[in-house]
């Protein structure tokens, strides 16, 4: 007979995970997210920017490598991690892609301006899909898609600011 001991040990090994895959599935496989900001900017500036995607890795600090085939482009980021995008829309005033991994994680991306005093008032909405239980856990533990968003509003507010003072 087995110990007592051994036997909660291994009663935890096999309840944990399966309490943990039983939360997995219950989690939504989609998500959203959006958040805005005001930049003193004007439409061309932004368009300009947000249009050369092959100049990411200047102004962006989670991607080192972009290769761009017309309305498509791969971003390889920071930990080698490559996803794939298209442009899906781009008006006077929003512009919209799909994007993609190969480990099942998908999504749109929407960027939407309106002038104002100030600037541009940018608005940007994330829906992001993680097919596999596994990567909805993980990414809710892990990754945090508002910190994301504010990480790359700071680094977009710096390469605006940058273009300003340099005319390009």
């Amino acid at each position: 007979m087995l110990p007592m001991r051994t036997t909660l040990l291994l009663s935890l090994l096999v309840l944990v995970p399966v309490l943990l895959w039983f939360v997995a599935r219950a989690l939504p496989d989609t998500t959203h997210h959006a958040a805005e900001r005001v930049f003193a900017t004007d439409v061309a500036t932004l368009r300009q920017v947000l249009d050369a995607v092959e100049n990411q890795p200047r102004w962006r600090r989670d991607i080192a490598h972009v290769e761009v085939s017309g309305d498509e482009w791969t971003e390889t980021d920071a930990r080698g991690r490559v996803l794939r995008f298209r442009w899906t829309e781009r008006s006077d005033d929003r512009y919209r892609l799909v994007f993609e991994d190969d480990r099942g994680l998908q999504g749109t991306w929407t960027a939407a301006w309106t002038p104002t005093p100030e600037g541009l008032r940018l608005r940007v909405e994330e829906r992001i899909t993680l097919r596999h239980p596994w990567s909805r856990l993980m990414a809710r533990v892990f990754f945090d898609p508002d910190a994301f968003l504010a990480a790359w509003f700071e680094d977009l507010e710096a390469e605006l600011s940058r273009k300003a003072t340099t005319n390009g």
